[in-house]
């Protein structure tokens, strides 16, 4: 635990949680699918018309280690990007998101001016597409010459619920005092790190579950996952992989292995990201 608290510590301004290399099982078993349909009737639902099938079947999956955000993004953080005129330099933006940039004639991301969603700058960004993500990782890595980019399905996953097949972040449990989700009625975003350290993943990620939705690298495709056969690609206008659920989604869309998925050009004020740095 030592080792792995210096290493986290050893980033400066990046508040990054160091995941070690190793194996983890992705994907929700038929076990936890039985479980999850006796205790709650939308999983119920989801069972019956094969919903689950999307994060199925369970797989052993290998990473080496890396790096990934605390927390998300967060306004504040953004918002240098924003100032820096990253929207305006193309070397950080992939052939598709620069066209689209410069059709869109976009500058900063949706609900940007809204004081609801970002008024308040420890506020999780929203209302940023794929694009826009990806372009910060690249910004990112290039103020500060470390590798950034936005972590694969598989590292987001991982991070998430570490090695013991867990549910949630914390445990097998779901618990509104640990997230913000629908039944927390809150109604809009919170500020990150307010559930932390209660809210934590095994490693020490925070708000993995609830609060905004989160873009990772991985394109949509069916499991098992495979980390070479082209769906972390950058380039391209793929669907992409969104994990973790949001403010104003249902529990059931809280666990660590919930797959959701939209085009890169997609935004919405539930939608934000978080970042990997390669160990």
């Amino acid at each position: 635990m030592m080792a792995q608290m210096e290493k986290n510590q050893s980033h400066g301004e990046l508040n990054l949680v160091y995941i070690p290399a190793g194996t983890f099982l992705m994907g929700t078993s038929d076990q936890q699918v039985d479980r999850l349909a006796l205790m709650d009737d939308l999983a119920k639902t989801w069972k019956e018309k094969g919903h689950f099938c999307r994060e199925k079947s369970q797989h052993p999956v290998f990473l080496e280690s890396y790096y990934i955000g605390k927390f998300p993004v967060s306004v504040r953080e953004y918002r240098e990007f924003v100032n820096a005129d990253g929207y305006q330099q193309m070397l950080y933006w992939t052939t598709a998101g620069w066209i689209w940039r410069e059709t869109k004639k976009r500058n900063y991301p949706d609900f940007w001016d809204d004081e609801k969603w970002a008024g308040d700058a420890n506020l999780p960004v929203v209302g940023v597409s794929w694009y826009e993500a990806l372009a910060y990782c690249r910004w990112l890595s290039d103020r500060t010459g470390k590798p950034c980019r936005l972590p694969t399905e598989a590292e987001w996953e991982k991070a998430a619920r570490g090695e013991d097949d867990r549910l949630y972040p914390w445990g097998n449990t779901f618990d509104i005092r640990l997230c913000n989700t629908r039944a927390s009625g809150h109604n809009r975003t919170q500020p990150v790190g307010l559930y932390s350290p209660q809210d934590e993943s095994p490693y020490g990620c925070a708000e993995m579950a609830g609060n905004v939705s989160e873009w990772t690298l991985s394109q949509y495709k069916p499991y098992p996952y495979e980390d070479d056969d082209g769906r972390n690609d950058e380039e391209g206008e793929t669907e992409r992989v969104i994990r973790g659920g949001a403010w104003y989604k249902p529990a059931l869309r809280a666990r660590v292995s919930a797959r959701g998925m939209n085009d890169p050009f997609f935004v919405d004020l539930d939608v934000g990201f978080r970042c990997v740095l390669a160990d």
